[in-house]
């Protein structure tokens, strides 16, 4: 006589299997068709652009303005101006193509710059 059982039974299996299946299948369509979507990926391709320009300008610590041309298609404008002796704001837009009038992203940050 078995006084205990233990795992699971197969109504019980049958049961999880059927509610991750209703969340994964759902999860798995919307993602395929995100991923599929080319506007969304020109939203992250514009703002893979623009963090990597902004991290450049982060790194090189300097005052400048220019425009430069990226993937054949794409405009990145980085504007890094100081508002006093350590305070600086730094703004990167990524523009389509030759389309200069609105950005696809526009990045704004403020930092303070010590010399060492």
């Amino acid at each position: 006589m078995i006084k205990e059982e233990h795992g699971y039974s197969l109504v019980e299996t049958l049961v999880a299997l059927a509610i991750l299946l209703a969340v994964l299948v759902p999860a798995a369509m919307f993602l395929g068709v995100t991923g599929n979507n080319p506007l969304a990926r020109e939203k992250i391709t514009s703002f893979n652009l623009a963090k990597t320009a902004m991290e450049q300008s982060l790194i090189t610590r300097k005052e400048a303005s220019f425009t430069a041309l990226k993937d054949s298609t794409w405009w990145v404008r980085t504007t890094v101006s100081s508002e006093n002796e350590v305070l600086y704001t730094i703004e990167v837009s990524v523009f389509k193509e030759d389309t200069l009038r609105s950005p696809h992203i526009t990045l704004k940050t403020k930092r303070l710059w010590y010399d060492e």
